[in-house]
């Protein structure tokens, strides 16, 4: 064996194993859609369309507008695995949690000149299935008598709003099905 070849070696395994990108999380993010893309919590370098493809990556569902929620490494990575993602081929930076915000959304008139809280307005709406896909993050109101629960909860299949769907509370991890009464808020009556 030359020393050249020994010298190359050494470099080869020094260097490791080539990173797709390295990924550097915010400490805040402010967003405005509905789901979160890796792209809006942490910046993405990596080769062209392979760091764009994993910017473009859905990390989950958005706050509510107006408030936020923690994202940790720790549940960027679940994500990003259950999109095809090998996580070993990623270095990660940054904080360690980002703080997401969703920008509060500004009511205004529809096409027609009704107000979104009006009884037209609200018939229209009524009219229009909401879909609620899998994965999304719901306030779940548990209602026994007199007593109200409050508990965050994660829908476990697509449904509409008015359906009952599965859900898994995220403090109890019990699966349960409630009543989708909106976008991010279900009901379930217990006796």
């Amino acid at each position: 064996m030359t020393w050249t070849t020994l010298i190359g070696c050494l470099v080869v395994i020094a260097a490791g194993p080539c990173d797709l990108a390295v990924v550097t999380l915010h400490e805040e993010a402010l967003i405005e859609g509905r789901r979160i893309e890796l792209g809006e919590v942490a910046k993405v370098v990596g080769e062209g369309k392979q760091a764009e493809a994993l910017a473009a990556t859905d990390i989950g569902p958005a706050p509510l507008p107006g408030s936020s929620r923690e994202v940790s490494v720790g549940y960027v990575k679940m994500r990003l695995r259950r999109a095809g993602v090998d996580c070993g081929r990623l270095r990660f930076e940054g904080a360690e949690e980002v703080r997401v915000r969703c920008r509060a959304v500004a009511v205004s008139a529809d096409a027609d000149g009704e107000q979104p809280g009006s009884v037209a307005g609200s018939q229209q709406a009524r009219s229009e299935a909401v879909e609620v896909p899998r994965g999304t993050r719901v306030r779940l109101a548990v209602i026994c008598g007199a007593v109200r629960i409050v508990a965050d909860a994660v829908t476990l299949e697509d449904a509409t709003v008015g359906m009952r769907a599965k859900m898994r509370v995220e403090q109890t991890r019990q699966t349960v099905v409630a009543e989708l009464t909106g976008s991010t808020e279900a009901l379930m009556r217990q006796e």
